[in-house]
């Protein structure tokens, strides 16, 4: 019986070593400004780092972004964009530095991360990888962003649509004043 126990103890301990957290989560609210045109605020939030978050950077892609334009950023916070460069290639980033301590706090978070951009990719725009930097810029977490909600343009109606219905209001007044 203990033997059997100890097995059991020996193989849950196993499973929660092994199990994949993320020490920084990062959500995001996408709102659809045009065709291809989003903003995108992001909410961060330091689940399990023993220190405070104090800079990190969101990633986007060559190819899927351009013209990214950092709107907005809690007071205390810096934030600058780098645009994707296609002669490097490399991928542009978000980068949001805390001007003074104490950034997130363990088990806190923060709103209010805003960012516009072009979304070259078919749909809506997807996860994005970002990482987490302590005060030397060694990256100490990483992960991909989740997203919280969408909010896409509404559907215009057609102008044939508009059209019809004038039509089936103009027939039936014109059928209202024969019966008269």
């Amino acid at each position: 019986m203990q033997k059997k126990i100890i097995h059991w103890l020996a193989g849950a301990l196993f499973l929660m070593m092994t199990a994949s957290t993320n020490a920084t989560l990062i959500k995001v609210d996408l709102v659809q400004k045009t065709s291809d045109r989003w903003e995108a605020t992001y909410v961060v939030t330091n689940n399990v780092l023993p220190f405070n978050l104090e800079s990190f950077w969101i990633h986007f892609d060559l190819g899927l972004y351009e013209d990214i334009v950092a709107i907005e950023a809690p007071a205390g916070w810096d934030p600058e964009v780098f645009p994707p460069d296609p002669f490097l290639p490399d991928v542009g980033f978000y980068d949001v530095f805390a001007l003074s301590a104490p950034g997130i706090l363990h088990g806190d978070m923060l709103g209010g991360f805003v960012v516009e951009f072009d979304f070259l990719g078919n749909g809506v725009p997807f996860e994005q990888f970002f990482e987490v930097f302590d005060p030397f810029f060694a990256v100490i977490d990483s992960g991909s962003t989740s997203i919280n909600s969408v909010t896409l343009l509404p559907v215009p109606i057609p102008a044939t649509l508009w059209l019809f219905m004038l039509g089936m209001v103009a027939l039936k007044a014109n059928k209202k004043s024969k019966n008269i």
